[in-house]
């Protein structure tokens, strides 16, 4: 069966349903801030570094000043050189077998990250921000968010670096707009937020306890709204008759 696909879709995993549902709300969380460091991190890091020293502590500021001190290239053109060959060691990953897919991670991420740091090529700081970015893009639950975060990662990082802080909130602005008007099978990428609609009848980004999933969402239109009756803890009547 085919169903619409909205955003909190795509930050939820299959085993939250079967998990505690405060739990589950707190993974959620955890996968929000790892999409927006993933979209945004290196994009911030190229704009502070360019534009915007002021924000950052004066003793971290030495400590990156000194870091790339001997670097002979400029910050988008280390930070381009991590992040395509960081790509090229997941695509070389995925494409090997499983017995050659660690040793690939381990030459690529230990040696080449060390050596490239040996060699001035880039800063220690710059692997860094890298391998977070890195951890949080594979934290994302969906394939497909993934996919398109690590496209759209490069469109900040090069604003970022054309125009810093501003020209980040001018990608941002045209992105977020593109996918206020996306829709799937008519529906909206992001409901029930943008149009907002009644969260009773839609699941909303906080999970519900399960006693309270009883109808299925009102966007699917279903012949049959209700999952199952509206009293499904039955359990709690009968202790209360006894």
């Amino acid at each position: 069966m085919v169903v619409p696909a909205i955003f909190l879709d795509f930050l939820t995993s299959g085993e939250d349903k079967n998990l505690n549902y405060q739990f589950a709300n707190f993974l959620k969380f955890v996968r929000v801030i790892a999409v927006f460091f993933a979209t945004f991190l290196p994009g911030f890091y190229v704009a502070i570094t360019n534009y915007h020293q002021e924000l950052i502590p004066s003793e971290l500021l030495f400590a990156i000043a000194n870091a790339r001190e001997a670097i002979p290239f400029p910050v988008i053109f280390e930070i381009l050189i991590m992040e395509i060959s960081f790509e090229l060691i997941r695509e070389a990953g995925l494409r090997v077998s499983s017995s050659f897919s660690t040793t690939i991670g381990i030459i690529g991420a230990l040696i080449l990250g060390d050596a490239a740091v040996s060699a001035s090529i880039v800063s220690p700081i710059l692997i860094i921000v890298v391998a977070f970015t890195g951890i949080c893009g594979f934290a994302v639950p969906d394939f497909s968010l993934t996919t398109s975060i690590r496209i759209y990662r490069f469109a900040y990082i090069i604003s970022g670096f054309l125009a810093g802080f501003l020209g980040i909130a001018f990608t941002f602005f045209v992105h977020f707009i593109v996918l206020c008007h996306l829709t799937s099978f008519g529906v909206p990428f992001f409901t029930p937020y943008i149009p907002f609609s009644n969260l009773d009848r839609n699941k909303g980004f906080i999970m519900k306890p399960v006693w309270k999933r009883d109808r299925r969402n009102e966007f699917l239109n279903t012949k049959r709204p209700k999952a199952e009756d509206k009293i499904s803890m039955d359990w709690r009547n009968l202790n209360a008759k006894q």
